[in-house]
């Protein structure tokens, strides 16, 4: 029986908090979610092959064929529809890119190729596939989409697949924990951030089926096709010591910059370390784009050109002053919105710039940028 905690940990808190403690907190405090493109492609393709295991074809013919192909995409189109729908309802979202369908019809392609695979069929045109080979398919998936939860109630994690090894023996069958990724694929082996969610997986479903001799942990990666098998001894002790460290505080967990940790993190509006450290030279502050604290020095509203002036961190709780340094901007579309709405709010103080992207000495944003108010946070707000 799983015991009821007041928090649980997951692989994604878990690396964030190993990446960075203070990017864990802050992804604790009930800040505005930002989504993006290809979390959203990610899961419209997960979600599809989940509909299509699941997928009610007993009372249909073996022999049909030319029904896979067209059901793929009207399966795909509708998870697609729906994903949309949640980013465009999320608080901080780009622009939606239509034109990316096209890659998550390859990606959704390439992941059904997995299962082929696995079920000991070859891979073939999606128009070619009957209604008997799908149902081989459906045969070996023992479950979609699982929850998994530890005895203890302290670790949580939610697998895409469970599946029959076709590799084991028949007097003990196997099976594959399968986490799919839609992401780049490893150089060459896994890294340490998916290896811990592969094996927290496995680790778990043993914990759950301790009767369950032979249970292997797998990443496929459906764009170079490719099947990582994660390797290594049970990292359960090690997520429960994790789980002892991670409740959250009133005060900020110390923060460790660093660019892994920083490139990609959501939260720098709310984080001072981050700034500080690139002023003091300790994360690399140029590339095409760009995050800056600033202030608005003038807009014009109607063309959208701007110009900032960068800020100068005083220390590391976020306190602010001038510099000598100023950049011509030119805003459109979301970041425009976004500013306007600052100053249509009489909001004062300074601004966080997300993504800029510079070119020459100006610089440009857009749909794939965003303007928060610099708000740095030094009390939890969480319960």
């Amino acid at each position: 029986m799983t015991t009821v905690q007041d928090y649980q940990i997951s692989p994604s808190s878990w690396n964030r908090f190993e990446e960075c403690p203070r990017k864990y907190w802050l992804s604790r405090q009930g800040l505005p979610r930002k989504a993006g493109m290809a979390a959203s492609l990610g899961t419209a393709i997960h979600n599809s092959v989940e509909d299509l295991c699941n997928l009610e074809i007993s009372d249909r013919d073996g022999g049909e064929v030319g029904w896979l192909q067209s059901t793929a995409r009207e399966v795909l189109e509708r998870n697609w529809k729906a994903e949309r729908q949640e980013f465009m309802g999320t608080p901080r979202h780009p622009r939606w890119k239509h034109e990316m369908f096209s890659k998550a019809h390859e990606g959704l392609i390439g992941a059904l190729g997995f299962l082929f695979e696995k079920a000991g069929l070859s891979k073939r045109d999606l128009s070619e596939v009957p209604i008997q080979v799908w149902r081989q398919v459906q045969s070996i998936v023992l479950a979609t989409e699982a929850t998994l939860e530890s005895d203890c109630g302290r670790l949580m994690g939610r697998l895409d697949l469970l599946i029959l090894d076709p590799a084991s023996r028949e007097e003990e069958v196997g099976w594959i924990v399968a986490d799919l990724k839609t992401g780049r694929p490893p150089r060459s082996g896994l890294d340490e951030k998916v290896t811990r969610q592969l094996l927290f997986y496995r680790d778990l479903m043993k914990q759950r089926s301790p009767e369950q001799k032979s249970i292997i942990a797998e990443g496929w990666y459906s764009s170079n096709e490719t099947i990582y098998v994660a390797d290594g001894p049970s990292i359960l002790e090690e997520a429960f010591d994790a789980w002892e460290s991670m409740k959250v505080t009133e005060d900020p967990f110390q923060a460790t910059p660093s660019e892994s940790a920083c490139s990609f993190c959501d939260w720098k509006a709310w984080c001072p370390d981050w700034w500080a450290s690139r002023s003091e030279g300790l994360l690399d502050g140029g590339g095409t784009f760009r995050d800056e604290v600033t202030k608005l020095v003038r807009l014009d509203h109607d063309s959208g050109a701007a110009l900032f002036e960068r800020t100068t961190p005083i220390d590391h709780e976020g306190s602010l002053t001038g510099s000598d340094y100023r950049f011509g901007a030119i805003l459109k579309g979301q970041a425009l919105e976004q500013i306007r709405q600052i100053e249509q709010d009489e909001s004062e103080g300074f601004l966080f710039l997300g993504s800029v992207r510079v070119d020459g000495k100006i610089v440009h944003m857009g749909d794939w940028s965003e303007v928060l108010q610099w708000s740095p946070l030094l009390k939890s707000t969480s319960d």
